[in-house]
């Protein structure tokens, strides 16, 4: 259940930045990274072809208020899934991101893959995350 919740959350993020831009929504991905300084996890807005910006996650919601607390929610898990991937891959959290995107234009399921630094290691499964 919290897997569909969390995929829809990512695909309208996704949906809504291309519409935003005008943009298809294939040139729209969505990355989450580990921010060893503040502690935290932080997402980036990335765009085909334009430098990637830094953003909140009421943005990727589309909402000024995150009266539900999703982020909280979504963010202790991403957590303990970087965690378990630093341990399996000996590196810190901080050199791992995950990029989420769709491959086509109507597509409903969205896409991750797992980058250490630059270097693509697999796609990974929303549960993977969430479990």
């Amino acid at each position: 259940m919290i897997n569909e919740y969390v995929e829809k959350i990512m695909r309208n993020g996704i949906t809504h930045f291309a519409e935003t831009l005008t943009k298809s929504t294939t040139d729209i991905q969505i990355l989450i990274l580990w921010d060893a300084e503040s502690k935290q996890v932080k997402y980036k807005k990335m765009i085909r072809g334009e430098e990637s910006v830094f953003v909140k996650f009421n943005e990727i919601l589309n909402v000024k208020f995150d009266l539900m607390n999703r982020e909280a929610i979504c963010g202790s898990f991403i957590e303990t899934t970087l965690k378990k991937y630093a341990k399996e891959y000996d590196c810190e959290m901080s050199n791992l991101f995950v990029i989420i995107y769709l491959l086509e234009e109507e597509e409903k399921d969205v896409r991750l893959y797992l980058y250490k630094n630059s270097d693509a290691l697999k796609e990974i499964e929303l549960e993977e995350i969430l479990n």
